[in-house]
């Protein structure tokens, strides 16, 4: 059949650049995702602190849980480059999964290292001329590495699930815009169906059937479980200069391949293909898909 599967060759110059730039994005959009998130975090640890002690009533000044939280804060900011660092040499991606997790252990001790000693050594300078008292965290110092290295760890992890849903929006992008290109450039169909990639002539499609976060597309004699919105496809497929049209909600036809739209009560229709095959129509749909349509009875 006529677009069958097609191995992509290598990226040009212009596909180079703009993977270039989205990487670039995905960095800068990851970083102040996190950055953001920690900036609220520490507003609410410090509010939620302040609360504490009211309820206690705690002798201690009202500045004393913005200066306690503010110092974690301004050792993660001073810590935050190793986050984007590893972030960029070692992107969570599959097939590099072992490798990347190993370097992140790396990373998660030089982050937390960073962050712990300065978050102390703030501490121990800011209170006595803050307060007026030595800083005392309370507990050995091995309570305290476990302690912050455990809480540190998640915010890594969380860090770096931010970089990797920035990258993944960024790759959806660039993988939309190759479509809508490869559509217009050459009139083919570029479809996701499990591991693999297709690239079909548009000229063979004929209906499209919506199947949760899936769309059952025919085009030819084949039918594809593609992972794409039924109007993603009709969006591609009009790039690609085929008159796809919604005959209903979860319906989408080649108008030029409709042989009949035939009526069958309350206002619905059935639309029959040239080679055959029926899709249902709606009333809602029936303007619009009899507007330039073939023979109808």
């Amino acid at each position: 059949m006529a677009g069958g599967a097609r191995v992509s060759g290598p990226a040009d110059p212009a596909a180079r650049a703009a993977e270039a730039r989205a990487e670039r994005r995905a960095l800068r959009n990851g970083a102040l995702a996190c950055l953001a998130v920690a900036f609220g975090v520490y507003v609410i640890n410090s509010a939620s602190i302040m609360t504490v002690m009211e309820r206690a009533g705690s002798a201690r000044p009202a500045i004393y849980p913005w200066v306690l939280e503010g110092t974690a804060m301004l050792a993660l900011f001073a810590a935050f480059p190793a986050v984007i660092l590893f972030a960029r040499r070692f992107p969570l991606e599959p097939g590099r999964w072992r490798r990347s997790l190993a370097a992140h252990l790396a990373g998660l001790a030089l982050y937390a290292g960073i962050q712990i000693s300065l978050m102390l050594a703030l501490r121990y300078a800011l209170w006595p001329l803050v307060f007026g008292q030595p800083y005392v965290y309370g507990d050995e110092p091995v309570d305290i590495a476990v302690y912050e290295a455990r809480k540190q760890a998640g915010i890594y992890v969380g860090f770096q699930a931010i970089f990797w849903a920035a990258r993944h929006i960024e790759q959806l992008r660039l993988e939309a815009h190759a479509a809508r290109r490869e559509a217009r450039r050459e009139q083919r169909i570029a479809l996701k169906c499990g591991g693999r990639s297709y690239h079909l002539a548009a000229a063979d499609f004929l209906s499209a059937r919506a199947a949760g976060n899936y769309v059952e597309a025919r085009f030819g004699a084949r039918e594809h479980l593609a992972r794409i919105t039924l109007g993603e496809l009709e969006t591609l497929l009009k790039e690609a200069g085929i008159d796809a049209v919604r005959c209903h909600r979860s319906f989408l036809v080649n108008r030029a391949r409709i042989a009949e739209i035939v009526p069958t009560g309350e206002g619905d229709v059935t639309v029959r293909l040239d080679e055959g095959s029926e899709v249902p129509g709606s009333r809602r749909y029936r303007a619009e898909l009899e507007g330039q349509a073939g023979p109808r009875v």
